[in-house]
């Protein structure tokens, strides 16, 4: 005989039957097959899988009673949760249990009850499988014992119903990660994110794959990854480097110049990682790289203009140096050194705006005309200038820059600018090859004296100027007016004027 023995808590109970997600859930054969088996064994017309909630009982399956469920006030099974393992009621009548209970005095008029308990693996009973008859009677041990067996059984369904819903939650679950990740990683199309198996073969190609290197993933699925490396980086075996890094240090990283599928390259920074499991077994890799060929171009461009930069403030300072140096030798005062050396510097800081507001390495050489005559134009005519718009570089607009100041102090001093009917002719023009004539003509003013002896001037005119236009410079003396010709090479014409 069992006997009675409550060892659960209503809420343990509850919470027990909702993990299965059974409650209102239609007939399945697999526990229709239990209770027909239950009622052929036992011999009895009606046979239950009950799961007894709080306030009713639902029928997973039911053979003989024609409901679904039945109200907690009436029902055998809440008594056979409260036993060991099996209750058995012979005759219901004769039990003060049911005394008055509607299942037994009215229809279908139950005598004879059977249940074994439903229990979960902690123990917490949540139904039975039983069997039910219109009359008095009682089972023997086989029948028992089979009643104990298809309740197990019962319980075994369950359990598989529930695993089987848990790992397709799971999956659910997986592929929707799966796929937030693959929309994560679809949508940095700047970057391109790549997995490759231990063998280094690709084994996922992002959107931000495709647009970099030009590849479909369809294409590069089980290729080799150092198929978007460098024919050179591929003999150097870096591709191997890079994975041994990731595997050694957990971290592989590259600036190199990489190859899209239309052979062109571009300069990527990247970044190679192991791809490990929760057990931190080592799966593969994953590479991830971004198209920096503009920052990279930008860079190179940056150092190249810096290092131009300093070469030309050393040009500087030594061309200062030498203005001061052959300004105070050659000055008959400290005044004069004091105003031709301002004034030269002055010229030579012109030049220098010239290429900051421009490249930094090229000006235009009309630009460089027009600025150093500026401070010379005291009225319109003096100046008559021509030719095609050229570009010099950095040290060949100093070098004019300073010529023409050159030219135009002493014009205004002792030349064709220091009379009012004085003026200046000035023509260049582009021969083949590069090649280059720049012409001062001096004419209307006071007859022309050679110098008695060579200035700084001059000599900045003939040795520094020439060599800057890898040519030649020459200052003539001619008795109508001043002359200058620069013979050299420039770069191409890139506009023509009259």
């Amino acid at each position: 005989m069992t006997q009675e023995k409550p060892g659960f808590t209503e809420s343990e109970r509850s919470e027990a039957i909702r993990s299965f997600d059974i409650l209102d859930t239609p007939p399945e054969a697999e526990f229709d097959d239990l209770a027909r088996i239950a009622a052929e064994v036992c011999g009895t017309p009606i046979a239950l899988v009950s799961l007894v909630d709080v306030e009713r009982q639902f029928f997973k399956a039911e053979l003989g009673l024609g409901v679904r469920e039945t109200p907690i006030a009436t029902s055998f099974c809440a008594h056979a949760l409260l036993v060991d393992d099996i209750l058995v009621i012979p005759d219901a009548t004769k039990d003060s249990r049911f005394d008055g209970n509607p299942l037994v005095y009215e229809d279908p008029k139950v005598r004879f009850y059977a249940g074994a308990l439903l229990k979960t693996r902690e123990g917490v009973p949540i139904g039975t499988m039983c069997v039910l008859d219109h009359k008095p009677r009682e089972l023997d041990e086989n029948q028992l014992r089979t009643l104990r067996l298809l309740a197990r059984q019962a319980m075994t369904q369950l359990e598989l119903r529930r695993s089987l819903a848990a790992t397709q939650q799971a999956l659910r679950e997986a592929k929707e990660l799966e796929t937030r990740h693959r929309q994560i990683v679809d949508s940095a199309v700047d970057f391109g994110i790549i997995t490759l198996d231990l063998d280094g073969r690709v084994t996922s190609w992002s959107v931000g794959a495709e647009e970099i290197l030009g590849w479909s993933e369809a294409e590069m699925i089980g290729r080799p990854a150092d198929v978007f490396f460098t024919e050179d980086d591929q003999v150097a075996r870096v591709p191997d480097q890079e994975m041994q890094a990731a595997q050694e240090r957990g971290r592989g990283s590259d600036e190199r110049w990489h190859k899209r599928r239309d052979g062109s390259q571009f300069w990527a920074s990247g970044e190679m990682m192991p791809l490990r499991d929760d057990d931190a077994n080592h799966l593969g890799y994953v590479k991830i790289l971004r198209d920096r060929t503009l920052q990279h171009q930008a860079e190179a461009q940056r150092l190249e203009l810096t290092r131009e930069m300093s070469h030309r403030m050393k040009n500087s300072f030594a061309m200062v140096q030498s203005i001061v140096g052959q300004s105070l030798r050659t000055a008959s005062s400290v005044a004069e050194a004091r105003d031709s050396i301002g004034t030269r510097i002055e010229a030579l800081a012109r030049a220098q705006d010239i290429l900051t507001q421009t490249s930094g390495t090229h000006a235009a050489i009309g630009e460089v005309v027009r600025d150093a005559l500026a401070p010379y134009r005291t009225g319109e005519g003096r100046f008559d200038v021509n030719g095609p718009e050229l570009e010099l570089t950095a040290q060949q607009v100093v070098g004019l820059s300073l010529a023409l100041h050159e030219l135009a102090t002493n014009a205004v001093k002792h030349g064709a600018l220091s009379e009012p009917g004085g003026c200046v002719d000035i023509t260049w023009q582009h021969t083949e090859d590069n090649g280059f004539v720049f012409d001062w003509r001096e004419h209307g003013g006071p007859a022309v004296t050679p110098p008695t002896r060579t200035g700084f001037g001059t000599r900045l005119i003939e040795r520094i100027v020439g060599p800057y236009f890898d040519g030649k410079a020459t200052l003539g003396f001619e008795p109508g007016g001043v002359t200058f010709r620069l013979v050299g090479m420039v770069g191409q014409s890139v506009d023509s004027r009259g």
